[in-house]
C-alpha cells in the first residue's frame, strides 16, 4: 500500500510498504480521508520532535521511519478477532491517544498523561495511508449523514471538545478564543454549543475572521481592534480566554483580557518558553490550565455528534483536498505558507 513515510527532516517518502497484521484487539481500516496540522509540519521541518529515532517506543515498540497521519476517518475493512470494537463496513474515526493501560493514569482513563502514551503518526504507524490498524474499543463511529470529508475534522475537534469541558462554568460565560485556525474555529463554536452566552475570536486574517462569523454566531475582530470591542463588557474582562495560537506573546496577553477570578485555558503549543504575569494569576485569582489531546469516550465521541447534528457548522473548514501522492510536493508547502485562505488540508488516502 501507499503511505506517507517520515525518515528525517525534509525526508518524507510517499511510498510502498506492507503493513503488519493486526492484532486480536484491533481492527484494520480503509483509510479515506486524513488531515494534516502543524504537528506534522514541524516534524518535516524540524523533526525529530515527537518522532522516535534512536529506539523504538516502549508501547508501539516502533521508530523511524514511521507513518504520519493521527486525524483520520475510514472503514473498517477487518474487524478485531477478540470481538471488540465495529464491523466490517462501520465508517470510524480511530482515536489515536493510546496509553500502556496500566499506570497510574491510565487507570484513571487518563491515558493522554500516560509516561508511555502513543500517538499513530507519532510514535506509531499513522493514518496518511492507504490502511491503518487502530484500536478496536476506541473506534467512534461515524453516524449517517456526516460525509467522511467533514467527519476528518473529529480530531481537531475532539481537541476544542477537551479545552471547553475545561471550563466549569461555561454556561452564560463571555468568551474569547485567540487564534482562528482549525482549533480556533471549532473551539469558538463548540464554546456556544455549550451555552456559553457569548464568543469573541481574534486573528489577525481578515479571511479568519469572515468565517468565523459566517459560520456561527462568534464575533470576530482583528487584535489592534479587540480592546474597542471589548469596551462594552459589563465585567472588567471576559470570563475565560482560550489561547489557541501559540503565538509569542498571547499567553500573556490572555491575562490581560480575562477578569480577575477568571480562567485562561492554554491549548495553542508554541516554540518557546512564555511568561506568566504572577501578579495578575496570584492577586488576581485567575486560573491557568492546559489542555491536550482528547479521550474517545468523552471527547472523540462528542466532537463526532456535533459535526453530525450541525452544533459544529465545519463542512467549508476543509479548504483544500489533495491526493496522497501530492503529499510532499503540494500539500506540505501549502501548508507553510502564511496563506490565510488556508484552514484544513485533507489528504485523500482512498
Amino acid at each position: 500500500m501507499l503511505a506517507a513515510r517520515w525518515h528525517g527532516r525534509y525526508d518524507i517518502r510517499v511510498e510502498d510498504v506492507v503493513p503488519r497484521v493486526p492484532r486480536d484487539d484491533e481492527v484494520l481500516v480503509k483509510v479515506h480521508w486524513c488531515g494534516i496540522c502543524g504537528t506534522d509540519l514541524e516534524e518535516y521541518r524540524a523533526g525529530p520532535l515527537i518522532i522516535p529515532t534512536d529506539e523504538p517506543h516502549p508501547l508501539s515498540g516502533r521508530m523511524a521511519p514511521l507513518t504520519l497521519g493521527h486525524e483520520v476517518v475510514g472503514e473498517v475493512v477487518r474487524a478485531a478477532r477478540d470481538g471488540t470494537g465495529p464491523p466490517v463496513g462501520t465508517r470510524v474515526v480511530p482515536d489515536v491517544v493510546n496509553g500502556c493501560g496500566q499506570c497510574w493514569w491510565c487507570l484513571r482513563h487518563e491515558e493522554g498523561l500516560c509516561p508511555s502514551v502513543c500517538v499513530p503518526g507519532q510514535q506509531d504507524d499513522g493514518g496518511l495511508a492507504r490502511l491503518m490498524i487502530a484500536k478496536a474499543r476506541t473506534c467512534v463511529s461515524v453516524p449517517p449523514g456526516l460525509p467522511m470529508e467533514t467527519a476528518v475534522l473529529a480530531e481537531p475537534a475532539a481537541v476544542a471538545v477537551r479545552a471547553v469541558r475545561k471550563v466549569p462554568e461555561i454556561i452564560g460565560a463571555v468568551a474569547l478564543v485567540v487564534g482562528g485556525g482549525t482549533i480556533g474555529q471549532l473551539t469558538a463554536q463548540a464554546v456556544l454549543a455549550a451555552g456559553a452566552a457569548s464568543c469573541w475570536l481574534v486573528d489577525p486574517s481578515e479571511y479568519r475572521r469572515r468565517f468565523a462569523e459566517a459560520h456561527s454566531a462568534v464575533r470576530a475582530c482583528s487584535p489592534g481592534d479587540l480592546d474597542a470591542a471589548l469596551a462594552d463588557l459589563d465585567a472588567p474582562g471576559v470570563d475565560v480566554v482560550f489561547e489557541c495560537s501559540g503565538a509569542d506573546g498571547q499567553l500573556t496577553r490572555s491575562f490581560d483580557l480575562v477578569r480577575p477570578g477568571g480562567l485562561v485555558v492554554a491549548v495553542g503549543l508554541g516554540s518557546g518558553a512564555q511568561p506568566v504575569p504572577l501578579p495578575a494569576l496570584v492577586l488576581g485569582e485567575r486560573r491557568l490550565v492546559g489542555s491536550a489531546a482528547h479521550l474517545w469516550d468523552a471527547d472523540v465521541a462528542q466532537a463526532v455528534r456535533l459535526l453530525a447534528d450541525g452544533r459544529l457548522d465545519a463542512a467549508d473548514m476543509v479548504t483544500h483536498r489533495i491526493p496522497l501522492q501530492d503529499l510532499v510536493t503540494v500539500a506540505l508547502p501549502l501548508l507553510s505558507q502564511p496563506d490565510p485562505e488556508v484552514l484544513k488540508i485533507a489528504i485523500d488516502c482512498r
